[in-house]
């Protein structure tokens, strides 16, 4: 309730409360000392003036009767100005001074009174209480008295009034309780006025906050009531120009943002944690059919793809799970347009955004390498014709000229070698071509690379023969079972054999080995021989590319076969690389390449 009031009021109503307290409970306090002070001292008058009627009884000669004892009482008690009453024993009363005699024995039975029970047991007895005979508050004082005459033993007892006193107290009370109204009232006209000069800086305190949060930073305040406000209005003069910096630093990233986006040739899309679209740059506008309309959509809403739909959900599902890289994938759209699309969750979604992605328009380099692929592959096929004729008719005149000199031969002999080396050339390139388009996925089957490592290296023998090379097989004798199609893992053996024999030194050896890892077979051909620079290393892989210093020898190499084994080993999910020397070394080369495990 006191939080609807105004500041004005429970300021006011503060000061009431402060003020009451400061008057009542002094004031309570010292009517309670007092009250109590004054009914002591009247019981202690009360207890002298009953020793002095006891003295005075003991003085008298002893009463014939109970009148006499009633004539006594009425003279004593009206010049003493008290009440005295005698109580015989078992509380029947025989006379009491403010009582007329005939009433007296109609008198209550006072035995169960206080101060009888008091004086029976003690010497002196006392209460306070109200009269009902009297009307009104007596504090009595009994004691216990002899026999005397015909009076029997009981107790003689007075009373004193108490209701002057109390009467007194009470018209103190109401002046007081006038006194708290007055000062009350004379509070209000002084406060008021100064909680109204209070009150002024503190609304232009409250107007110039309310402004800052609607949005003027550059409000101050420069009046406060006191020094004890001008903390508050300091802090709140730093956080106008602190949410003022700040704001100013987010509009400037936020136009430097706006200008990215709209300058970026690449599609940008926002989604929220919910994967719906929040924004979209201009070059994303391009493909949506409807750009005002696709904000608050789902992707497959506004491009007809289920793979960038299931990508999506995918990268925010796994929210809970750190993102290390971005997923990535490729997705057509009409138009035979190809896009690689790169998708990051954001790791702090407080913000509301979920995700990013980025559509890359790829078509032209598809475009390209389509008419690369398939100019390998038409150059393939028109140069095989010409080279079968030539290799044809070299073996023809090789096989008919028994009679032609040697120089003839020769020259037929270096046509044949190269146009053999022509015609492997142009079968690895058919090879690459049929690769790069995935015409011929690989039939994945669980098969033993023990198997294929082995058919390998006989078609290797003559090679290695002539050269004295031998092959150490550190495969597991049980067999290392993989998933891959048979016919390409052992080109993918041979080509790397052969590369070891071509450049290991004669009566040297090659070794084959395998690490089992999680799912992942990793195999292991190393050679002796002199090794590959570390700045080739990274290019070996590449198509015609041989280390420098080997373009002139004569192995036979057409600089494609590690291009296919590469190729190969990625269709199959896995990686292929080089390390040399190999590791603990100073020579040779170690080609690792992994392959998923068959789960049989």
């Amino acid at each position: 309730m006191l939080k609807n009031l105004s500041f004005r009021s429970r300021l006011l109503l503060s000061f009431w409360g402060v003020l009451l307290l400061a008057l009542l409970l002094p004031s309570l306090y010292f009517r309670q000392t007092l009250s109590e002070d004054i009914e002591a001292d009247t019981r202690s008058r009360a207890i002298r003036q009953l020793s002095f009627a006891y003295w005075l009884v003991s003085q008298e000669q002893p009463f014939s009767d109970a009148a006499s004892l009633q004539e006594w009482c009425e003279s004593v008690g009206e010049h003493l100005g008290i009440r005295i009453t005698f109580v015989a024993a078992g509380g029947t009363v025989i006379a009491d001074s403010q009582v007329p005699f005939y009433r007296v024995p109609q008198m209550d039975n006072h035995a169960n009174r206080p101060e009888i029970i008091q004086a029976c047991k003690q010497e002196v007895g006392t209460s306070t209480r109200y009269s009902t005979t009297l009307e009104k508050h007596l504090i009595y004082a009994a004691k216990r008295i002899d026999r005397r005459g015909s009076i029997p033993t009981g107790v003689i007892r007075v009373a004193v009034p108490f209701s002057e006193v109390k009467s007194r107290l009470d018209r103190l009370t109401k002046d007081f309780v006038l006194i708290v109204l007055a000062t009350l009232l004379a509070t209000i006209l002084i406060s008021y006025p100064l909680v109204r000069q209070l009150e002024a800086p503190i609304r232009g305190m409250i107007s110039a906050a309310e402004a800052i949060g609607s949005g003027d930073y550059g409000q101050r305040i420069w009046a406060y009531p006191g020094q004890e406000f001008s903390p508050l209005a300091q802090a709140i003069n730093q956080m106008a120009e602190s949410i003022e910096t700040h704001i100013q630093t987010i509009t400037e990233q936020k136009e430097q943002l706006q200008a990215i986006l709209n300058g970026m040739s690449e599609g940008v899309m926002v989604l929220d944690v919910k994967g719906k679209i929040q924004t979209i740059n201009p070059a994303l506008e391009k493909l949506v059919t409807h750009p005002p309309a696709s904000i608050g959509r789902r992707p497959l809403e506004v491009m007809r793809s289920a793979e960038l739909q299931e990508a999506c959900d995918q990268v925010l599902a796994d929210s809970d799970k750190p993102q290390t890289q971005p997923h990535n994938l490729e997705i057509n759209l009409e138009e035979a347009r190809v896009f690689n699309v790169n998708i990051v969750r954001l790791h702090d979604q407080r913000a509301g955004i979920g995700a990013i992605v980025v559509f890359h328009d790829i078509s032209q380099l598809k475009r390209l390498e389509k008419v690369r692929q398939d100019f390998v592959a038409n150059v393939s096929h028109e140069l095989r014709t010409p080279l079968t004729s030539i290799k044809g008719y070299t073996e023809t005149l090789l096989a008919e000229a028994h009679d032609n000199s040697d120089t003839s031969r020769s020259f037929l002999q270096i046509i044949q070698k190269h146009a053999d080396h022509m015609n492997k050339m142009v079968d690895d390139l058919l090879q690459l071509a049929r690769l790069d388009a995935r015409q011929r996925l690989p039939d994945a089957v669980s098969i033993n690379a023990a198997d294929t490592l082995h058919s390998a290296w006989k078609s290797c023998g003559s090679i290695a023969s002539e050269k004295n090379i031998s092959l150490e097989n550190f495969l597991s004798p049980d067999g290392v079972f993989v998933q891959a199609d048979s016919e390409q893992l052992i080109q993918v053996f041979r080509n790397l054999l052969e590369n070891g024999i071509r450049y290991s030194p004669a009566e040297g050896s090659l070794s084959v080995s395998c690490n089992l890892r999680s799912d992942l077979a990793i195999f292991q051909v190393r050679d002796e021989g002199p090794g590959i620079p570390r700045q080739d290393q990274q290019r070996i892989f590449e198509r015609f590319y041989r280390v420098e210093r080997d373009r002139s020898d004569q192995t036979g190499s057409t600089g494609l076969g590690l291009a296919i084994c590469r190729h190969i080993i990625q269709n199959h999910g896995g990686q292929i690389w080089v390390e040399s020397p190999p590791q603990g070394e100073t020579k040779g080369s170690a080609f690792f390449f992994s392959l998923p495990l068959t789960h049989e």
